[in-house]
């Protein structure tokens, strides 16, 4: 049985190679819209240091740095995959697949709608293969 659409996020269904499951896409949508939140994440992680305040703080069992460090291995992973799948897609098309995306602004006027469309797709398709959203 075939996904159905969900009102809210449209993914071309005609002519379009890269269609991914409603879940899939919609996840990963709003994964690549969390981007600057996960950069912003990712600095705090980096310049963020646990000066002693004087108060105790627990037993001391665990390891924050591993924590720290698996959190940002995590965070730079997502952002990875995202410029990666960016860099993808021809350079004439990305500023206005980002801000389509992003921030939900019209495809600019250089190019015809369903070339944006279809890139557009396949920037989706890459995002959603590199998180291992879906397997090839």
């Amino acid at each position: 049985m075939k996904d159905k659409p969900v009102r809210g996020l449209y993914q071309r269904q005609k002519n379009n190679k890269y269609i991914l499951p409603t879940a899939v896409y919609n996840k990963t949508i709003w994964q690549i819209r969390d981007y600057y939140r996960l950069k912003e994440a990712r600095d705090d992680i980096i310049f963020q240091h646990g000066a002693p305040d004087g108060m105790p703080q627990g037993s001391g069992i665990g390891d924050p740095t591993f924590r720290k460090a698996e959190k940002l291995a995590r965070v730079a992973d997502i952002t990875k995959a995202i410029e990666d799948s960016l860099e993808m897609i021809p350079q004439e098309y990305r500023k206005g697949i980002w801000n389509s995306i992003m921030f939900r602004t019209p495809y600019p006027m250089d190019a015809d709608r369903s070339t944006y469309g279809r890139q557009r797709a396949r920037f989706v398709y890459l995002v959603a293969k590199r998180l291992d959203y879906i397997e090839d």
